[in-house]
């Protein structure tokens, strides 16, 4: 997942440059549950467009925003076991080591 993300934050800082969208959490975007069975890595001009973008679409928006400004963002993929199995959730590691969790910033309830 962290390395298909990485391919996919390049555009994503285009799209940033570019001014194509504006700051992810002043987008009016919101967290969406993406289907078990998809694995769409969307770039922030699709996630804006739909309104939603799921935990991945956000970390890869928040991370391309945070690189532009000069941070040394990663992803950072937590693994969750419940009830449904295994499941991964992704965040973002902030240049200074901390954890932001765009998801939760915009609608999810908790992992």
């Amino acid at each position: 997942v962290c390395a298909v993300l990485e391919i996919a934050v390049d555009r994503a800082r285009r799209e940033i440059r570019q001014k194509l969208v504006p700051h992810l959490y002043q987008s009016g975007v919101k967290y969406a549950k993406q289907n078990a069975s998809a694995c769409a890595f969307r770039t922030p001009l699709d996630v804006f467009k739909r309104k939603q973008g799921d935990c991945k679409q956000l970390v890869l928006w928040r991370i391309a925003e945070l690189r532009e400004a000069g941070e040394d963002a990663k992803p950072r993929i937590m693994w969750i076991a419940d009830k449904k199995g295994l499941r991964a959730h992704a965040q973002v590691r902030r240049g200074n080591g901390t954890i932001e969790d765009p998801s939760a910033l915009l609608g999810m309830r908790a992992p």
